[in-house]
């Protein structure tokens, strides 16, 4: 709940809490924004990942749309460059319709499950690390997209996203 116990927590890491609706956002020291996603919807605690968007582009127009997917595609290429020279190679780095595609183990994993990935085209772009220690997180990075309404109106985001996820003793497929 909001008030001084998530007070107190958040300033064990030095944040200040921003907003408690749906997700925990967080400034920390440095003024970046995190956002910490809950286990059950509805509340911040306990959480199973934390997020940073890292990059992040609109189209002008619809006309510019899939521009800006290449854009973001070419910027994804360079997080995913710079990342594998702090968390080496990754377990997997690839696109929306890639066949080593992960798939999640079960239906509540953070994973995106293959039909609506291939139908949505989201995430667009994924790259996976596994830490080395068993109790480690995994660390994702992504290129996802939205903005675009279902009748293909209007202007499309995308954004490059860097998340921390608990590790699950679960083997991905």
């Amino acid at each position: 709940m909001p008030g001084p116990s998530l007070d107190d927590w958040c300033a064990l890491f030095s944040w200040r809490p921003i907003s408690v609706e749906r997700v925990l956002r967080v400034r920390t020291m440095s003024g970046t924004q995190l956002v910490l996603q809950p286990v059950r919807p509805g509340g911040w605690s306990p959480v199973s990942a934390a997020e940073y968007t890292v990059w992040h582009l609109t189209a002008g127009s619809p006309e510019e749309d899939e521009l800006v997917l290449e854009e973001g595609a070419a910027a994804w290429s360079e997080y995913v460059a710079a990342a594998r020279g702090v968390l080496g190679e990754p377990v997997f780095a690839g696109s929306w319709n890639d066949p080593d595609f992960p798939e999640p183990p079960d239906e509540w994993h953070w994973l995106t499950p293959s039909e609506p990935r291939l139908k949505r085209r989201n995430p667009y772009r994924m790259a996976m690390w596994r830490s080395p220690d068993p109790e480690g997180p995994v660390t994702e990075l992504s290129l996802r997209h939205g903005g675009k309404a279902r009748s293909g109106a209007g202007r499309r985001g995308v954004m490059v996203i860097l998340r921390c996820h608990p590790r699950d003793n679960q083997e991905l497929h």
